[in-house]
């Protein structure tokens, strides 16, 4: 996929992100580690269906965003995600993986007339996330969320040579091959200031002090469930989230959970073919 880049002004933020296509928009948020350009292959396809796909930068994920990372908690991901879909016309399907699940969920929690349809890839929904952190195995699968709540130690692994990104990429998708992606997620993350923010979004989950005081207010309702019916999706074989915290507790009647045979944690990747099938009959639905 040929994507150019493009800014999307907000009243937040200017946005750095990859743009293909002509039609209604679908907004796709990466996650970590990641690189909006992964989006490429299930982007193929939708602008195929008459969509424009739209993937931008996470804040602090480009160097034109680089010093903006004052705070870096999901709620102010999900206000990105919010003055992003403000600006390109609401309402707006939107899709997320990874952290930019938890941007899709909350936007539709907070903001749910921003967002037209809403699909989540890789991350369950919320009234899950509780569960998790109290069962051991999955714990295990986690074990890089707790390692980047250390001083130092995370940065120094990840300026070294990103053997870390690919040990996460190689356990979480373990029948992929990442191609030409390889480079542009290890130029991303080599970058000490971009992986810096990164590690802030994580340390984001228990420091306070990386929360925005001005979105406090708004705290209650975007960690609540979402009112309208949401799609999420598992990898069959994520070696990150096990497939089985993928239910529909938490959600909206008339929401779906569909298992991806043959993917990953990195299921858009994967299989576009399969996640633009689901993502385009849940957009049309």
């Amino acid at each position: 996929m040929d994507f150019e880049e493009i800014l999307v002004e907000t009243d937040r933020l200017v946005f750095p992100a990859l743009a293909a296509g002509d039609g209604p928009v679908v907004v796709c948020w990466h996650g970590f580690p990641d690189h909006p350009a992964t989006f490429g292959p299930l982007a193929q396809h939708l602008v195929a269906a008459g969509r424009r796909v739209v993937a931008p930068f996470l804040r602090g994920h480009h160097r034109a965003t680089a010093h903006d990372m004052t705070y870096a908690d999901g709620l102010t991901l999900a206000a990105d995600g919010a003055a992003v879909a403000r600006a390109l016309d609401p309402p707006v399907d939107m899709f997320g993986h990874d952290i930019g699940a938890g941007i899709v969920q909350r936007v539709a929690a907070a903001w749910p007339e921003l967002v037209r349809r809403g699909a989540a890839g890789a991350v369950p929904a919320p009234a899950a996330v509780g569960a998790m952190l109290t069962d051991p195995a999955q714990l295990q699968r986690l074990f890089y969320l707790f390692l980047f709540q250390l001083p130092g130690l995370p940065e120094a692994l990840l300026a070294t040579d990103r053997r870390l990104v690919d040990h996460l990429w190689a356990t979480w998708s373990p029948n992929l091959d990442p191609g030409e992606h390889r480079e542009r997620v290890h130029a991303l993350y080599g970058d000490p200031v971009l992986s810096g923010n990164a590690l802030r979004i994580y340390r984001g989950n228990f420091d306070t002090s990386l929360h925005d005081p001005r979105l406090a207010a708004l705290a209650a309702r975007s960690e609540a469930p979402a009112p309208d019916p949401l799609l999420l999706l598992a990898g069959a074989d994520d070696g990150c989230v096990d497939p089985r915290w993928f239910t529909h507790d938490g959600l909206a009647p008339g929401s779906r959970v569909e298992l991806v045979e043959g993917a990953g944690h990195f299921l858009h990747l994967e299989r576009p073919d399969e996640v633009a099938r689901l993502l385009l009959d849940w957009f049309t639905s």
